[in-house]
């Protein structure tokens, strides 16, 4: 039961909410419902390339040069080596980059470097934006399409993590390639429901080896 002014309400006599798009600076932060939501309107293709920037939290140009140098992917250490090269974004301090992974995101990169060897293509940032609107529409997200668009997976990650372990806030950085200015400006409090928050704990368990 849950207190208000009068004193108590049974949990059937609380008011229900309508669900609300979360965004950070115009982009869509997903709760992991909404990604299940959206990847029912997803081909096969497009839920292995989407799986992968969600565990990985990779820019699109990281993920095709990733793609090109499969062997940057350590299975054994659970982990991704960004090298120099790899990093396109000028303005980033990290020119080297580890990315963590829990045994899921192993198994996401691992059926995406299968695909990528049977020739799999990954596409444009226009064209997923476009697919990737269409499906959320279809997928009756909250808000539609709004905030719709690639970079959401990074942002989702980086959000996720720093909701579950606020206190790793440097070694999540360094794996996003952020700031801690960064960091504290843009994914400090981030407010989730009850059940999304326990999602998250399940999607990021073991994330950096550390269960």
């Amino acid at each position: 039961m849950s207190k208000h002014k009068y004193g108590y309400m049974e949990e059937s006599e609380q008011k229900e909410y309508k669900a609300k798009a979360i965004l950070k600076d115009e982009t869509r932060v997903l709760t992991l419902k909404e990604y299940r939501m959206l990847k029912e309107h997803l081909s096969p293709e497009y839920n292995a390339i989407c799986d992968v920037l969600l565990h990985t939290g990779m820019r699109m140009p990281e993920l095709r040069k990733f793609a090109e140098n499969p062997d940057w992917y350590d299975g054994r250490r659970r982990c991704i080596e960004l090298p120099r090269k790899a990093i396109r974004k000028e303005k980033t301090l990290f020119k080297y980059r580890q990315i963590n992974l829990t045994i899921d995101g192993c198994k996401a990169v691992d059926h995406f470097q299968k695909l990528i060897s049977a020739n799999m293509r990954i596409p444009t940032r226009q064209s997923m934006i476009g697919v990737l609107c269409r499906a959320a529409v279809a997928a009756q997200l909250p808000d539609g399409d709004k905030g719709i668009q690639p970079k959401m997976f990074r942002k989702t990650l980086v959000s996720l993590l720093m909701k579950v372990y606020p206190e790793r806030m440097l070694e999540i950085a360094n794996n996003m390639g952020h700031t801690l200015d960064v960091m504290q400006t843009y994914y400090v409090n981030l407010s989730m429901a009850p059940d999304d928050f326990t999602d998250a704990k399940k999607f990021l368990k073991g994330w950096g080896n550390t269960e």
